[in-house]
């Protein structure tokens, strides 16, 4: 009988375990958008995926690009900030079509800050098109501009088709801006890390034009109606074809989150993914201490020509990786050199590093944390005689792993 009653209670937590989601899987977010991507910005790791790789229509998106080869031609010394630029007609036409302007440029010089600021904050496509043909002279030459740059990147699943991120009808040019969200993250990233006060930019909640104030796209901005902790921008995007999208990047702690969405099916959902990525960011990974600063690690390096043949080898600094709560932490992954005495304490002795796993992800180009380590203490030559008596024994071991090689009947052939 009381085999009977173990055996049902058994059933019953068997059952209960596969029907309750266990805690891994129930911090995943729930995203619904056609792709996105999460990373971690401080360490280049890859924090969460969707469809990363499926080609999409970016809609407004495509302004990081025409802002960043802006900013590039600013750094190149083809534009400056302050320079002047009329709106073309095909631009003015853009601000005269209802659902397609965004501020009411007129037939008069602009700054190519107050264009950049417009293109970045209120998605203004009239701004990016005038920014295109100040770049290049036509937004055509433009898109070949675009289209080189995001090959140096290694955008290999992305075809631009004009400057704005309109469909090919709005837009006037043939052909539909593709991309993905892996791709869109390079793009970001060398955003970011090359020109990282575009952020100064991007945060701003709204851009005066014309003695006008607009509103910024992005609702997750301080003062706006989703505002969200420590964001930052960086680009929104809605068309009827590509759905609605967002690029978010926020700061908090010392660290910094970029998340890609893609197609998600309403304009509150874009930010309801993003901020499902964000906390999960924050909330489920945490710094995890690999190797402490000044610990000697269990592995020691051969030393030639000293009085010990080994040295204890130590870290100079905290070793760290971000990892996902409850997830297995990386083994440590110890490269020695090979010495020669004398050596000094604190002589560099090798590098640690991690391999990346199932757990631990980082970006195409991104590498894993790596730390310099050093002789925990200083090695003398060894005497003479030391040397002499370890060259012979090594010697002997040589002979005897000779003869080990050699059958028994070649050995007594040999007497």
């Amino acid at each position: 009988m009381r085999v009977r009653y173990f055996m049902i209670l058994l059933t019953f937590v068997f059952v209960v375990q596969a029907i309750l989601p266990s805690p891994a899987s129930a911090a995943t977010p729930s995203v619904d958008a056609a792709g996105a991507m999460l990373v971690d910005v401080t360490t280049g790791q890859v924090l969460f995926a969707k469809q990363e790789d499926a080609m999409l229509q970016p809609a407004s998106i495509t302004k990081l690009m025409t802002a960043f080869l802006t900013r590039e031609a600013i750094e190149a010394g083809k534009l400056s900030w302050k320079q002047e630029i009329t709106p073309s007609d095909a631009a003015l036409a853009l601000t005269r079509k209802p659902g397609l302007a965004r501020i009411p440029l007129l037939n008069k010089p602009y700054t190519v800050k107050a264009l950049y600021d417009a293109a970045l904050i209120r998605s203004a496509n009239e701004a990016a098109v005038t920014l295109a043909e100040a770049v290049s002279g036509s937004e055509e030459a433009f898109v070949r501009e675009m289209n080189r740059r995001a090959d140096e990147l290694e955008m290999t699943q992305t075809t631009f088709a004009n400057a704005s991120g309109l469909d090919s009808v709005s837009a006037g040019l043939p052909g539909e801006n593709l991309t993905s969200a892996k791709d869109l993250m390079k793009l970001a990233i060398a955003y970011l890390t090359t020109y990282p006060e575009v952020l100064d930019v991007t945060k701003r909640s709204y851009v005066d034009v014309d003695g006008v104030r607009f509103e910024a796209t992005n609702r997750m901005l301080a003062d706006r109606d989703l505002a969200y902790p420590g964001m930052l921008g960086f680009k929104t995007g809605t068309t009827n074809e590509a759905g609605y999208c967002f690029v978010g990047v926020s700061t908090q702690d010392g660290r910094t989150v970029l998340s890609i969405v893609l197609g998600a099916p309403s304009d509150d959902g874009r930010y309801t993914a993003t901020k499902a990525l964000h906390d999960y960011a924050y909330t489920d990974f945490v710094m995890t201490p690999i190797l402490r600063m000044g610990e000697v690690i269990p592995k020691t390096a051969t030393v030639s020509q000293g009085e010990t043949e080994q040295v204890a080898i130590r870290t100079t600094n905290d070793f760290e990786v971000l990892v996902e709560k409850g997830k297995p932490v990386p083994e440590p992954k110890y490269e020695l050199l090979d010495l020669e005495a004398p050596i000094q304490a604190d002589a560099q002795a090798g590098m640690v590093t991690i391999d990346p796993s199932e757990h631990v992800r980082y970006l195409e180009g991104e590498t894993p944390p790596k730390m310099t380590l050093v002789t925990a203490e200083s090695v003398d030559t060894a005497s003479f005689l030391t040397r002499m008596t370890r060259a012979f024994l090594d010697f002997l071991d040589q002979i005897r792993l000779a003869l080990g090689k050699i059958s028994l009947v070649e050995q007594v052939e040999m007497l």
